[in-house]
């Protein structure tokens, strides 16, 4: 005798099966997404660095000094707060900057007022010849900034913690990054940043 259809066991199985493959497939498919936000997050993460460093040398690489007796200075200060390293720069550069100008005065150092809006490195920015000014929010995890400039003066190459000077710039600087967490830092930033400078000594 001929059997035509299933039996509801038969039905119950075949369902069952089926939904397991299903179930399987979905949570590779939800697995499949996540790697892929992750590693979206991840290359965002590192565009986002390698941008950071990038500003950074364009700015430095492009200090210059100017003829105007009341220009400003390329001024390194060597500081510490607390245990954490509290260096400034202050430089003129050709580079390109948000504010637009030929040349724009960049004040780089750690914004800790709780009162400004940006936190971490922060670098302010003006104009010689306007009232143009700015703050722009670099990294907001810094928690240090150390910095280190190089020259090569007296025929012999060495690294000093400060420089001040309205006639010479040093060779180059190296920015060195902190955060309360290291491991917070892109990998990018947790490695020294190290800008020649053009006619420096």
């Amino acid at each position: 005798m001929t059997r035509r259809g299933m039996t509801l066991i038969e039905l119950m199985v075949g369902l069952t099966i089926t939904g397991t493959v299903l179930a399987a497939g979905y949570g590779a498919l939800g697995s499949m997404v996540d790697h892929r936000a992750a590693a979206e997050a991840r290359t965002d993460a590192l565009a986002r660095s390698a941008a950071q460093r990038r500003t950074l040398l364009d700015w430095l690489e492009g200090a210059r000094l100017t003829v105007d007796q009341d220009g400003p200075q390329f001024r390194g200060l060597d500081g510490v707060a607390g245990a954490e390293p509290d260096d400034e720069l202050t430089f003129l550069t050709t580079a390109s900057t948000p504010l637009g100008a030929a040349e724009s005065v960049v004040r780089l150092y750690v914004d800790r007022d709780t009162l400004t809006p940006e936190r971490g490195l922060t670098a302010e920015l003006w104009t010689l010849r306007s009232l143009l000014r700015s703050r722009v929010e670099i990294e907001p995890r810094v928690t240090g900034l150390e910095l280190r400039y190089a020259t090569r003066m007296l025929g012999r190459s060495e690294w000093l913690p400060s420089w001040i000077s309205s006639t010479v710039l040093p060779a180059g600087v190296e920015i060195t990054l902190d955060a309360a967490e290291p491991d917070t830092l892109p990998p990018l930033l947790q490695l020294p940043i190290v800008a020649p400078i053009g006619g420096g000594r």
